[in-house]
């Protein structure tokens, strides 16, 4: 039997015309008036508390957050993610941008787009200022804390022989592995070790080796140009501004107990 395709032609174009359009990302936060920022739910000081009796949280990412809402138009919202959950729950829905440290890698470029970045940091080991410990060859066949999900489970094998790996659910937690000597050492963005250890310098020794350098952008799910349009402009308006710079003083810089130097800026993804 032959098909009259004329008479079914229409009926194409009805079905075409009924099928649900994708929607725009930032048209739905524009009209939900919230924009779900994940962030780390213990990463001082990327997002900490600060002040339990508050329980309100501050921080670097915090702070991004805020001003991306404010571009938009909307309300920042926390939502408190894990180094393993942020590409998933970004793809989800359940955020609708990933900071917490989210490193700019090829895999992940597969699965999410990256803004500009917006840090970047040397990955370190850290170990006790007691440790007979002083170099990436005195780490094989020891453990070592790490965080999950986090590029270092690729990196660390590749760099430091034989060592025995453990990942945990965020930097505290690796740390407390180290304080409690479950592992002998730590691996970390040097940001993070040096925000986990806080006043206690004197306690703990960063080893000057660098296992990787990290370009850090903001995670926008895929297919939405005009969120991650958002996000660079936003980016390129705090340092232009200057602010980009006092944000960084006020958690890693002159104005935190860190003390860093501002060693970046807020500028797009150069291949290593």
């Amino acid at each position: 039997m032959r098909l009259n395709l004329s008479l079914l032609a229409p009926v194409g174009a009805l079905i075409a015309l009924s099928a649900p359009a994708h929607a725009d990302q930032l048209d739905t936060v524009k009209a939900a008036g919230v924009l779900k920022c994940g962030v780390g739910a213990q990463y001082k000081p990327f997002s900490f508390v600060e002040d339990p009796k508050s329980r309100k949280f501050v921080g670097y990412d915090v702070d991004i957050c805020d001003a991306v809402a404010a571009k938009i138009g909307v309300k920042p919202e926390l939502v408190f993610i894990t180094g393993a959950t942020r590409i998933p729950d970004l793809q989800s829905g359940r955020t609708d941008i990933a900071l917490a440290n989210l490193t700019h890698t090829p895999d992940r470029a597969k699965l999410v787009d990256f803004s500009n970045n917006y840090f970047a940091t040397d990955v370190k080991v850290m170990v006790p200022a007691s440790s007979p410990i002083k170099n990436f060859a005195d780490l094989s066949g020891k453990r070592m804390a790490g965080i999950s999900g986090s590029n270092h489970e690729v990196k660390v094998p590749k760099v430091i022989k034989d060592v025995d790996l453990k990942v945990f659910p965020s930097p505290a937690n690796a740390f407390l592995a180290l304080e409690q000597r479950k592992v002998e050492s730590m691996v970390g963005d040097e940001t993070s070790l040096i925000g986990v250890i806080g006043a206690n310098r004197d306690k703990w020794r960063i080893l000057d080796q660098s296992v990787d350098v990290q370009q850090i952008g903001i995670g926008v799910r895929q297919g939405e140009p005009r969120m991650l349009a958002v996000v660079n402009d936003t980016l390129t308006d705090l340092e232009k501004s200057g602010k980009a710079a006092q944000i960084f003083d006020q958690w890693f810089g002159k104005d935190s107990e860190l003390k860093m130097k501002r060693s970046f800026t807020f500028a797009p993804y150069k291949q290593p």
